[in-house]
């Protein structure tokens, strides 16, 4: 069988996913693309192009979109209409309005279309899949996930690459990246919104959100801090917190609570994850400790490579990806609602089943 055709759009993050692609047997890459020569560079033997429409002329079979956010639904359905299934990268659509028309173009093409959120494919998201699905925490009736962490560093750039916030005032040729100018914090939801729905097997019906507006870095004019409120189709509540430009370092926390058992998870710097079940034996005090292992996954490969894998097993097998374009939608669109909701002081808004 011939291999697929792999093209990687956008070679930050996308390098990884080169590498990634080229360890599977199914795959070869022939193409990359960046609107920045000097990304090219390291790309010996492979199609190299700064224009994406010339990117898309390589008779591609599968397009990695891992660009900046605000161009991923415009690139994705180019990229469908050129013949190539889609991997996205979060967040895969800025509206309600694109999320319809990558819906629309995956319909009528018939492709594959996925949005990468590899944190489901983590050894502890696996782990506490496993959990629900074996009934030991019962009904989730309330979730909240916190992803938050300083990225200012990576909020102005040069023709040399990233600059360092603090050097800004050093440096006049400093320019705003996308995520100081097109990054509302809401938007990069998927890495803890996706993971819950998934724990819950649900999906969010309304938002509302409220923002901490400008005060950490005003000279790039960036929201400091989102904080979103859910309602799930089942009737539970998720609670969201996203900030990018605020003084706090990496952090990542998961809270479900359910009708039968709860779990807990935290990193920052040291990691916490903590679980709770009528329906098993705990010492003292309730809470017993994840074991190491439920960290890990039980192979050898990354959660990018077990995730990229099974995408592909999709096309080869021709059945639905892990993530179909609805359920791509549902763990994005909620916080794109959430954020319209903070300019709109708090208002409720429905989030509809785009692509169902």
């Amino acid at each position: 069988m011939a291999k697929l055709r792999v093209g990687v759009v956008g070679l930050g993050r996308g390098a990884y996913f080169v590498k990634v692609f080229e360890g599977l047997d199914s795959c070869e890459v022939v193409a990359v693309c960046d609107p920045v020569q000097k990304a090219l560079a390291r790309f010996d033997g492979l199609a190299r192009h700064t224009d994406y429409d010339a990117f898309l002329e390589e008779g591609l079979d599968v397009v990695a979109v891992i660009s900046p956010g605000p161009v991923h639904a415009e690139q994705s359905i180019k990229a469908l209409e050129a013949g190539a299934h889609v991997l996205c990268e979060t967040p895969c659509v800025y509206s309600e309005a694109e999320a319809r028309a990558v819906a629309s173009s995956v319909r009528e093409t018939g492709l594959k279309y996925m949005l990468a959120e590899d944190y489901l494919w983590s050894g502890w998201s696996l782990s506490i899949q496993r959990l629900a699905r074996e009934g030991l925490l019962g009904q989730i009736v309330y979730a909240e996930g916190d992803y938050t962490h300083d990225c200012r560093d990576i909020m102005l750039a040069s023709e040399e690459g990233y600059v360092p916030y603090a050097e800004r005032d050093r440096r006049p040729d400093a320019r705003k990246t996308w995520r100081a100018t097109d990054l509302p914090p809401l938007y990069y939801t998927s890495h803890t919104l996706g993971p819950l729905l998934t724990f819950m097997e649900d999906r969010i019906v309304s938002a509302i959100g409220l923002n901490t507006g400008t005060h950490t870095a005003p000279d790039l004019g960036t929201i400091d801090l989102e904080a979103g409120l859910f309602e799930t189709e089942k009737g539970a509540i998720v609670r969201l917190t996203n900030g990018f430009s605020v003084a706090h370092p990496y952090a990542l926390y998961y809270n479900c609570v359910g009708t039968k058992g709860s779990v807990k998870l935290f990193s920052a710097g040291a990691s916490v994850f903590i679980w709770y079940s009528e329906g098993a034996e705990q010492p003292d005090g309730g809470w017993r400790p994840a074991p190491a292992e439920w960290s890990d996954r039980p192979d050898e490969r990354s959660q990018v490579e077990a995730m990229t894998g099974e995408f592909v097993e999709s096309i080869l097998h021709e059945h639905e990806p892990p993530l179909d374009v609805a359920r791509s939608m549902d763990f994005v669109l909620p916080g794109v609602k959430a954020h319209q909701s903070s300019l709109l002081g708090g208002k409720k808004l429905a989030v509809p089943h785009v692509g169902a």
